[in-house]
């Protein structure tokens, strides 16, 4: 990750879910997609 990406992004958290990993970032665009900043593994 470059200065560039890590002021777009912020920390990135990698979290074991017992299935895989779940790797998201600390700022999630809306425009990215996904589903409200949850990194793609939500239930809402």
């Amino acid at each position: 990750m470059d200065k560039s990406e890590y002021e777009q992004y912020g920390d990135i958290s990698i979290t074991d879910t017992g299935y895989g990993f779940k790797v998201a970032p600390e700022k999630m665009d809306d425009s990215d997609g996904g589903c409200g900043g949850c990194g793609g593994g939500c239930g809402h």
